[in-house]
């Protein structure tokens, strides 16, 4: 007989039963020890019964396919077939039933060519999930607990029942899915459920489990109410600040009255300052639920409070809403730990802890740096969040180098400003400014003569110079370092071993070793690259000088020229003087005589008070009064006009 187990139909021969004599009660032929073949089918899927005796080369007149009813028939070349789930396959005439229900389990016989008795009988057993239990009956309860029992599924489905699931809902219209079902370990039919809460309506339903699935769910329970204690809920804080230094007012509003539990007494105020034991509080009653506020006395300044607000009822106390409520702020402490963290030329990295006593709300930092006796305000101010595991960074930035700063850190809340914390250091040295070459010219067939001033700008001192020169042909470029010092203004070095014939690149720049780290260097800046080019007896052929930046030259000349143009400016001055003093008076006193007598005798000097002005090739020059003056330039006109 052919293998009669298909695999990929989903179902399980469990294989061959021997059937001893066939009762004439139970099936419609007598035949002894006919054989039965188990299919075991899962709901859902597919199966195909093949028929005992039929294969694909049998000449097949007449079949049909039976139960306690006619499945299925092959009558004159056509299927007949009643369900549409059922199929008749062409060929074998398997029977091929898709998808199985569990009301297809049933004894299955094929007759073909009007047979009066099959070779074999195939028992079909389809396993489906069980029908749901009966309702679950609240057997007894506690505040927190219930104990439930409930009726077996009244059809297993040929799988049986291994554990349940318990559906719990709250209320009268909650959510099944709102608590987490409860899964049991056995298939007994009672469980105690726990964690529940007091006073609270509840009902559940039961879900059977076989090795094919869950059921439906049963029917759910009737709704009973847990029993009462003490309150679950609290009251909600809507005001609370402080209304002076010694003194905070608190308002609430009442939980859900669901959640009070029972008869709704009043209030329990208790507070305690945030930094005490929590053992060491005070307690305020209030016998009146409506009321909705308070104001609490007596406390201290500048302090912060821990308020709780209780209800309660005659099983106690409900849990308690608590705030955090704060006197009236004072003045801050400075912050603690200011330290410099980093230090270069132009930065100032620094980091701080929070005030001791804050006395207030913090709302921020404001950083102070003060040089040259100017204090700043370093923007931004660094708010109260920014800091990094309970530590403050603050980088200052666009500094001077080598400048002693006095860095001052204050907190602040919306009425003060804190006790400053300060610290006083020097920033680093910035690397020099460029260099400037004063000559650039061939020494001989491969070195150079380099020489240069000492950079216009630097800190502290110059520690070294680099040279760095390349053959314009290639990339690789050199560098030679050479120790220095402030106090020598010019330098020179010879570049050897360089390559006659060859153009060559050649800059210079100057360094100063840190004063925060003494392994560093700080790097100044390279003067304009200058080029030449190196040939035989290329020392014959000095180019021009160059052409510099020269600004020490520049301020000399400038200098040099403001003086020589005073110093001009007054000789010019004074040779007017001289000459409206000295010689525009002498021409005035010899208008006043003969010509004869100007050529023949020396002027005579009257005394009249005047001093004498110069001598002048032996004639004396005075300076005469107006009215002689005018006197002498009429009388020279009449004598003219004689002539």
């Amino acid at each position: 007989m052919t293998n009669l187990v298909n695999t990929n139909l989903g179902f399980i021969v469990y294989g061959l039963i021997f059937a001893s004599f066939y009762g004439s009660a139970t099936r419609i032929f007598d035949i002894e020890n006919i054989p039965v073949v188990k299919y075991v089918a899962v709901a859902g899927r597919n199966v195909t019964i093949s028929c005992p005796g039929v294969n694909e080369h049998s000449l097949i007149d007449t079949l049909i396919w039976k139960t306690t009813q006619t499945v299925a028939e092959y009558v004159n070349g056509s299927p007949l077939v009643n369900n549409p789930r059922i199929t008749l396959l062409p060929g074998n005439f398997s029977l091929h039933i898709s998808p199985t229900s569990s009301a297809d389990t049933a004894e299955y016989t094929c007759l073909f060519n009007d047979r009066h008795s099959p070779e074999a009988i195939a028992d079909l057993l389809v396993q489906d999930v069980p029908d749901p239990p009966g309702r679950p009956l609240v057997v007894s309860f506690t505040s927190r607990s219930v104990d439930l029992s409930w009726a077996h599924s009244q059809d297993a489905r040929n799988a049986p029942v291994t554990n349940f699931i318990i559906e719990t809902r709250v209320g009268e219209n909650g959510d099944w899915n709102q608590v987490p079902p409860i899964y049991t370990k056995s298939h007994l039919t009672t469980y105690q459920v726990t964690e529940l809460l007091p006073f609270t309506v509840y009902s559940f339903r039961i879900i059977a489990v076989n090795e094919l699935g869950h059921s439906t769910p049963s029917k759910e329970s009737y709704y009973f109410v847990t029993l009462r204690e003490a309150p679950t809920g609290k009251p909600v804080t809507t005001i609370a600040h402080n209304t002076s230094a010694t003194s905070v007012y608190i308002s609430w509003k009442p939980p859900p009255p669901d959640t009070i539990l029972g008869e709704f007494l009043g209030y329990r105020i208790t507070y305690r300052t945030r930094d005490r034991h929590p053992d060491d509080v005070k307690e305020i009653y209030i016998r009146d639920s409506t009321v909705e506020s308070h104001e609490i006395h007596n406390l201290e300044t500048y302090t912060q409070y821990l308020v709780s607000i209780q209800v309660f009822n005659p099983e106690g106390l409900g849990p308690p809403t608590t705030v955090l409520v704060m006197t009236d702020e004072g003045v801050p402490t400075k912050p603690r730990n200011l330290s410099v963290l980093e230090i270069t030329s132009t930065t100032i990295r620094i980091s701080w802890l929070e005030p001791e006593k804050r006395n207030g709300v913090i709302h921020g930092y404001r950083v102070y740096y003060v040089y040259q006796n100017q204090t700043l305000l370093h923007l931004p101010i660094l708010k109260n969040d920014a800091a990094q595991n309970s530590v403050f960074y603050y980088t200052l930035t666009n500094l001077k180098p080598f400048t002693d700063y006095r860095i001052i850190v204050t907190a602040f809340t919306l009425k003060y400003d804190g006790e400053p914390s300060e610290v006083s250091l020097r920033t680093d040295v910035g690397g020099p400014s460029p260099p400037k070459v004063l000559n650039l010219t061939c020494h001989s067939l491969d070195t150079l003569f380099f020489s240069w001033r000492i950079p216009r700008v630097y800190h502290s001192s110059i520690d070294f110079y680099i040279v760095n020169y390349r053959n314009l042909e290639y990339d690789d470029t050199h560098e030679i370092r050479i120790s220095a010092n402030a106090s020598i203004v010019e330098t020179s070095m010879v570049i050897p071993n360089l390559t006659t014939n060859s153009a060559y690149e050649v800059k210079v720049r100057g360094a100063t070793v840190s004063t925060v780290n003494p392994k560093k260097v700080v790097l100044g800046t390279y003067c304009e690259p200058i080029k030449i080019a190196l040939r035989a007896n290329c020392e014959q052929y000095q180019p021009p000088p160059l052409r510099h930046n020269p600004y020490v030259d520049q301020e000399l000349v400038i200098l040099a020229g403001i003086v020589i143009g005073c110093f001009g400016l007054l000789l010019i001055i004074l040779a007017i003087v001289l000459w409206r003093k000295c010689f525009h008076a002498s021409y005035h006193e010899a208008g006043d005589q003969r010509p004869s007598e100007r050529t023949d005798h020396k002027p005579t000097v009257q005394s009249n008070g005047w001093k004498t002005s110069c001598d002048s090739n032996g004639i004396v020059q005075t300076s005469i009064p107006s009215e002689e003056y005018i006197n002498g330039q009429q009388q020279a006109m009449i004598d003219r006009f004689h002539r």
